[in-house]
């Protein structure tokens, strides 16, 4: 696989970068790896310079078993870039890796020139803590663990809208041969539960670098609504001053996948809109896709 290796904060972190111009960095979602953001990656890479790795724990970087939470894989985030020299950059998170970029975009404002978070959390509700322990669960009881037939079932249906998953049935294999290959079960399952225990809420305040929250206005594993006790894509739009939103018809969880030209062209106009190149140029919004 074309990429390198480099020790972050004590462990070995797989990373390639794609194009030129002011660094973008993605942070992948809970299980898959790079993989995740690959669809973008190309779209992306055409004006900026894209940073894809394998967070701590997945794909070909090292697994510790340890304790894991958003601020761990944050400060990774961090560590990467001080180690490709990087002072600031864009930062580009999927599902749990959105949640990622939300900790490091408060945690370090310093080092963010803009944040997009994608079909992500603050806190779940009781349904969204059910969906990953039944992920733990699955993963647990089956021999072959995160790379079970039955959780990579669950999670095509959950992740992809209705029309995609009809048109790519073999979406199933690819997402099990991912999930068998990116990932170590003491791992999988401590991401889970760090999700299912987060609360993200205090974080949003501490964000000042301009934000898009963007995702699927059918994804039914991250809704926009988390329910009384939860904060969805909503909670985390209203909290972060002077974010924008943009809501992806019809797309499930996976908007990297399902809706790739809308996805990777809104995140692709954000970027472009708050570069350094372009600073001060423009103000926050709504927007709704069409």
């Amino acid at each position: 696989m074309e990429g390198s290796t480099i020790e972050v904060n004590g462990v070995n972190l797989w990373y390639r970068i794609t194009g030129e111009g002011e660094p973008v960095v993605q942070i992948h979602g809970a299980g898959f790896g790079h993989f995740n953001l690959d669809p973008a990656t190309p779209i992306i890479a055409e004006h900026f310079k894209v940073i894809d790795y394998d967070q701590r724990g997945y794909g070909v970087s090292d697994k510790p078993h340890q304790d894991y939470d958003m601020e761990v894989w944050a400060d990774d985030v961090i560590g990467l870039m001080d180690v490709l020299d990087i002072g600031e950059a864009h930062i580009h998170g999927t599902s749990m890796g959105g949640m990622i970029a939300l900790v490091t975009a408060g945690k370090y404002p310093d080092r963010v020139i803009s944040v997009t978070i994608n079909c992500a959390a603050a806190k779940l509700g009781l349904a969204g803590q059910l969906i990953f322990k039944n992920w733990i669960d699955l993963s647990r009881m089956d021999p072959d663990g995160p790379g079970s037939r039955i959780l990579a079932e669950l999670i095509a249906w959950q992740a992809v809208n209705i029309e995609f998953l009809e048109a790519n049935p073999d979406v199933v294999d690819h997402i099990q041969q991912i999930l068998r290959d990116s990932n170590d079960l003491e791992v999988y399952c401590a991401a889970c539960q760090a999700m299912m225990d987060m609360d993200l809420t205090p974080w949003l305040s501490k964000v000042s670098a301009p934000a898009l929250v963007i995702g699927g206005d059918a994804d039914i594993m991250t809704p926009w609504d988390q329910g009384p006790n939860g904060v969805g894509q909503q909670g985390i739009y209203e909290g972060i001053a002077g974010a924008e939103k943009y809501v992806v018809k019809g797309a499930g969880h996976s908007t990297i996948f399902d809706s790739t030209e809308e996805y990777a062209g809104a995140v692709l106009d954000f970027i472009q809109r708050n570069s350094k190149a372009a600073a001060g140029v423009g103000a926050a919004s709504e927007v709704t896709g069409s």
